[in-house]
């Protein structure tokens, strides 16, 4: 089965590296387009600023600046995995349920995989809630591919 489109979530960590060093392998095998996607938690909205006298314009020039900041971090680890020359896309995206905003991506960009670290949560949340990694396995559409890395 050929992959046209591999979603790989990433949060920078060691162990998502290590899966989108995985998805930009599978990318090139498969010459399918690589889309690396990043969560930022969600922080807090205008009103929010407001009320807790944070300056709007220097959150948001914040807020840009880290997200130039990661989107070359992205770009830096899809090199460092042989990734030239691939047709890559780098998406953010800002959400307090990560595996939602994954599976949300994934329909968007049709994806025919996605490659994902199985690191998450531990303890009582992990228990309640399920890892992201979990929530994606049990309901995305497209087949999804774990990378179990032990630290």
């Amino acid at each position: 089965m050929p992959f046209k489109s591999i979603l790989c979530p990433t949060d920078l960590s060691s162990m998502s590296i290590k899966a989108s060093q995985k998805a930009v392998e599978l990318a090139r095998i498969f010459d399918a387009k690589l889309t690396l996607l990043h969560i930022h938690e969600y922080l807090m909205d205008e009103k929010e600023m407001i009320m807790l006298r944070v300056s709007v314009k220097d959150y948001k020039e914040m807020q840009n600046k880290r997200l130039a900041d990661v989107e070359e971090e992205m770009a830096d680890e899809v090199a460092k995995a042989g990734g030239g020359g691939l047709n890559v896309d780098y998406l953010q995206r800002e959400s307090n349920r990560p595996h939602k905003e994954i599976l949300k991506v994934a329909e968007e960009i049709d994806a025919g995989l996605i490659v994902m670290a199985t690191n998450g949560r531990s303890g009582f949340v992990e228990n309640v809630l399920g890892s992201n990694a979990e929530n994606v396995v049990h309901r995305a559409k497209c087949p999804v591919l774990t990378i179990r890395v032990l630290e």
